[in-house]
C-alpha cells in the first residue's frame, strides 16, 4: 500500500515539475554595472568587427561571382567564337570537297578533250601524210603484194653487192636468171591479131595528115614502108570581133541600125555574143569550163586571158557568169523535175562553203541531190541553211522512194514526219569511224567491226560483177551468208554496250553509238536491190564543190553561191551522163544566141551532141 502511494506521489511531482518552468541560470546575475558595460562595449566590438568581416567577404564573394560571370561570359564567347569557327571550318571543308570534286571532273574532261584532240590531230595527220583509204585494214605481206620491192624496202644495209640484199626480195638479181627463166604464167600473153599494129591511147577529133612527097627521096634510095609520127598541138586564142553598125535614116524617115558587110566579108558568120555580155558563145563556155569543171578561180582566169593579149576585170568575168546562169534556170528546173521523180531513190549530202554576207564571211551550206537511175544531180543554196526546212522544201510534193544520207540529225526529218520514204544511211560513214579507233586508238575490236564490213563491201562487189538484177541483188542481200554476217555485228555490237564491255576510246566510243543508233537505216539498204550500202555517188558529186571551196575560197554573195549551184548541176549531170562539158556548154550558148529558149530541147541529153568518147 505504502509503495503504491510513493509511486503515485512521485507521479504527482514528476506531473508538477514538467507543469513548471525551469528557470536558466544567469550568468550575468552576480555581475556590476561597469562589468555589464564593459561587457556590452566589448561584445559590440566583437560584433562591429564580425559585421565588417562579413561586409568584406561578401564583398569579396560579390568579387569573386563577379570575374566569375565575366570569365564564364568570355568563355561563352569564346565557344561561341569556336562555334562560329567549327562551322565555318565545315563549310570551308564542305566546299573544298566540292571544288576538289569539280576540279576532278575538270581534269577528267580535260584529258578526255586532249585525247579527242589528239585523236583528231592524227586523224588530221593520217589524212595529210598517210593513206586516206577507209576501205578497212589488210594482213601485211607476200600474200597480198606488200612484199619487199627492190626500190622501196632494200634496208640501209645494202652496199651495191648482191650479198646485201635481203633474203626475201622478191626478185631474182643475186643469179641474173631472169633472162634465161620463161615468162610467169601470169604475165599478159601477146596476141598473135596485134603483131605488126601500134596501141594508141592519145587521139583528137581535129586530125591533120601530112603526107610525105615520095619523089623527094634521096638519089638511089629504096622506099620500105611509112610509120606514123604524131605531134599534137593546142593553139588558145582570143579574137575581137569589131562591127562597124550604120546608124542611117531610111526614106520613111525612120532611124535604123544595121550592119553591111565588105564584099571580101560576104557570107562570113556574123559573130553575136551572149545577151547582157561581150562573150561569145565559145568564150562564154571556156569561163564557165574552167570556173566549175577545172576550178580555176576569176583571179586566175583573168591573168590566162592576159596571157591571151585580152585585158578584163575579175568583175566583168563574174558579171558574165551571173548572166549565163540565168539561162539556165529553167534547165536545172527540168534536172530537179527528173532527179525527184516519183519512186526514185535519191543520194543526199550536203557541204559547207564561205559566203561574204554584210561585211563577213559566214558559213553557209550547198545540198546535193543524185538520181543514180537518171544520171542527174542537182544542187540547191537556198538562203545557204542547214536546217530541216530546207530538206523539207526540197521533198515538199514530191514520192521518193528512197532518200539515201549520212547521220545527220535533220535526216531524222524522215523517220519522223515522211514516214512512207525509206531513209537509208551510209556503211562508208559507220567504216571510217571504225577505221580512225582502229588506227588511233589501236581497238582490237574496231578491227573486227572492219572485217565484217569488208565482207559486205565484198559481197556487194560481187553482186555488180555479176551484173544482177535488182531482185536478184535483193535476195542475194538477204541471203543466209549476209544474214550470219549482219548476226555476227549485231552480237558484237551488244557486248560493247553491255556493263561488261572491255574499256573504250573515245573514238570507238562514238563509233559505237553512231551504228547502234542508226542500225536500221544502216542495214535498209538490204530491202531492195536498187539501193546501194554506201552515199559514195553524191560523195563524189560533192568533191568539186570542196575543190571549189579550197580555191576560190569564199563566194562574193548568196546570189553568186546560187550561180555556182546552178552551173554545177549541169556540169555534174553531163559527168553522170557521159556527154562532154565543154561542147555542151558551146551548143547551148549558140543555140541562145540563136534566140532558141525551148530548154527541154536545150538539155545535154536532147541538144543534139554524142555521149563523151572518154
Amino acid at each position: 500500500m505504502e509503495d503504491k502511494e510513493f509511486i503515485l506521489e512521485s507521479a504527482r511531482n514528476l506531473k508538477r515539475w514538467e507543469e513548471t518552468p525551469r528557470r536558466v541560470a544567469d550568468d550575468y546575475a552576480d555581475m556590476d554595472r561597469d562589468e555589464l558595460i564593459r561587457l556590452i562595449a566589448f561584445l559590440r566590438e566583437r560584433l562591429e568587427e564580425s559585421e565588417a568581416a562579413r561586409k568584406k567577404e561578401h564583398e569579396e564573394s560579390s568579387e569573386r561571382i563577379s570575374a566569375l560571370t565575366s570569365e564564364v561570359s568570355g568563355l561563352n564567347r569564346r565557344v561561341g567564337e569556336l562555334t562560329d569557327m567549327l562551322k565555318a571550318s565545315y563549310v570551308s571543308a564542305s566546299e573544298t570537297a566540292m571544288q576538289k570534286s569539280e576540279l576532278l571532273r575538270q581534269l577528267k574532261d580535260k584529258d578526255r578533250k586532249i585525247a579527242e584532240l589528239q585523236g583528231t590531230a592524227k586523224v588530221a595527220r593520217k589524212n595529210m601524210f598517210g593513206s586516206k583509204s577507209q576501205k578497212g585494214t589488210k594482213a601485211k605481206g607476200k600474200d597480198n603484194g606488200n612484199g619487199p620491192t627492190p626500190h622501196t624496202d632494200v634496208k640501209d644495209g645494202f652496199d651495191g653487192t648482191p650479198e646485201s640484199l635481203p633474203a626475201d626480195l622478191d626478185v631474182d638479181v643475186k643469179n641474173d636468171t631472169a633472162a634465161t627463166n620463161p615468162p610467169s604464167a601470169t604475165q599478159k600473153e601477146s596476141r598473135l591479131n596485134r603483131i605488126g599494129m601500134t596501141y594508141r591511147t592519145m587521139n583528137a577529133d581535129n586530125h591533120v595528115l601530112h603526107r610525105s612527097d615520095m619523089s623527094k627521096l634521096p638519089e638511089g634510095a629504096t622506099f620500105m614502108r611509112t610509120f606514123p609520127r604524131y605531134a599534137y598541138n593546142q593553139e588558145t586564142v582570143v579574137t575581137e570581133h569589131e562591127y562597124e553598125i550604120v546608124v542611117y535614116r531610111d526614106k520613111d524617115g525612120n532611124i535604123m541600125c544595121g550592119y553591111f558587110p565588105m564584099d571580101s566579108e560576104e557570107g562570113a558568120p556574123i559573130i553575136e555574143s551572149v545577151p547582157g555580155t561581150h562573150a561569145a558563145p565559145g568564150l562564154m563556155a571556156c569561163l564557165v569550163f574552167n570556173r566549175f569543171f577545172l576550178d580555176t578561180p576569176v583571179y586566175r582566169e583573168t591573168k590566162r586571158l592576159l596571157q591571151e593579149k585580152m585585158r578584163v576585170s575579175r568583175q566583168t568575168i563574174t558579171n558574165w557568169l551571173e548572166k549565163g546562169a540565168g539561162y539556165f534556170k529553167e534547165v536545172v528546173a527540168y534536172l530537179k523535175d527528173n532527179c525527184l521523180e516519183k519512186d526514185s531513190v535519191v543520194n543526199c549530202d550536203e557541204t559547207w562553203c564561205r559566203v561574204k554576207v554584210g561585211g563577213k564571211y559566214m558559213k553557209r551550206y550547198v545540198w546535193c541531190l543524185v538520181n543514180k537511175a537518171s544520171k542527174t544531180a542537182v544542187y540547191y543554196y537556198e538562203d545557204g541553211s542547214r536546217g530541216r526546212k530546207v530538206l523539207k522544201d526540197i521533198l515538199e510534193g514530191r514520192e521518193l522512194r528512197a532518200l539515201q544520207t549520212d547521220g545527220y540529225n535533220v535526216y531524222l526529218y524522215l523517220d519522223d514526219e515522211m514516214p512512207g520514204i525509206d531513209h537509208v544511211c551510209c556503211m562508208a560513214h559507220v567504216r571510217a569511224k571504225f577505221k580512225y579507233a582502229a588506227g588511233i586508238e589501236h581497238d582490237s575490236y574496231a578491227n573486227r567491226f572492219l572485217e565484217y564490213i569488208g565482207i559486205l563491201y565484198a559481197l556487194e562487189k560481187k553482186y555488180e560483177d555479176g551484173r544482177l538484177s535488182a531482185e536478184q541483188v535483193r535476195l542475194m542481200k538477204n541471203s543466209a551468208e549476209t544474214t550470219e554476217i549482219i548476226i555476227g555485228m549485231r552480237s558484237l555490237l551488244d557486248l560493247m554496250k553491255s556493263e561488261n564491255a572491255p574499256r573504250q576510246g573515245s573514238l570507238m566510243e562514238k563509233a559505237v553509238s553512231y551504228l547502234d543508233h542508226y542500225w536500221k537505216q544502216v542495214f535498209l539498204y538490204r530491202k531492195d536491190g536498187n539501193y546501194t550500202i554506201d552515199n559514195g555517188l553524191v560523195e563524189r558529186c560533192i568533191r568539186p564543190l570542196a575543190n571549189e571551196r579550197k580555191n576560190s575560197l569564199f563566194f562574193g554573195s548568196d546570189r553568186m553561191a546560187r550561180v555556182s549551184a546552178a552551173y554545177h548541176s549541169v556540169v555534174s549531170t553531163c559527168r553522170l551522163q557521159g556527154y562532154s562539158i565543154l561542147e555542151y556548154l558551146k551548143k547551148f550558148f549558140a543555140e541562145i544566141v540563136a534566140g532558141n529558149r525551148d530548154y527541154g530541147k536545150l538539155m545535154p541529153s536532147t541538144i543534139g551532141i554524142s555521149a563523151n568518147k572518154i
